[in-house]
């Protein structure tokens, strides 16, 4: 079912006065599992989702699913897209298309501990496109105040802390 905007305006501008009056009701904990099976393929479980992932065959994957850097980057994508759209519908800016697109560069050795080579991006480049008669000046500052509010721009952003557990079990028959 598809909403149109002026629902989904009305939806979040509901959300807005509720997290406002309400902040508690803002606070959530997401629960996810990533298994591991055959080859170097994984699967992870939120909910009542469930996704594929493999690597490529050059690097040992049958190249049968999307890789976690594809995921990872189509997250942050959807993300800013999805943020972008909120914002505009929020704010009543004029928009008929909003895409967003990246390019990222990497070196590869970092994920193997070559030469001390940082497993993660060296940069990433992203491309707003947005169809709209909204004047540049109020282009940029929906840019600018999105872009401060995505949660997964966050995540490259600022450093979020870790905590490990390691839990050990015994094999099946030992």
């Amino acid at each position: 079912m598809t909403r149109t905007d002026e629902s989904i305006r009305s939806t979040l501008n509901r959300v807005v006065r509720t997290f406002t009056s309400r902040p508690g009701s803002a606070r959530d904990t997401y629960h996810a599992r990533a298994e591991a099976g055959a080859g170097l393929t994984a699967t992870v479980t939120e909910g009542d989702w469930s996704l594929n992932f493999d690597m490529p065959e050059a690097l040992g994957g049958t190249g049968d699913a999307p890789t976690p850097g594809v995921y990872g980057r189509a997250t942050l994508l959807a993300c800013l897209a999805i943020g972008l759209r909120i914002e505009a519908l929020r704010t009543g800016l004029p928009h008929a298309r909003i895409a967003v697109s990246m390019e990222c560069d990497c070196d590869n050795r970092g994920i193997f501990g070559i030469d001390e080579v940082p497993p993660g991006y060296e940069d990433f480049r992203l491309t707003v496109e947005v169809d709209s008669d909204a004047t540049e000046v109020r282009l940029r500052d929906w840019l600018d105040r999105t872009l401060a509010l995505s949660p997964w721009l966050d995540v490259f952003h600022r450093p979020q802390p870790v905590g490990v557990e390691l839990r050990i079990t015994s094999p099946t028959g030992s």
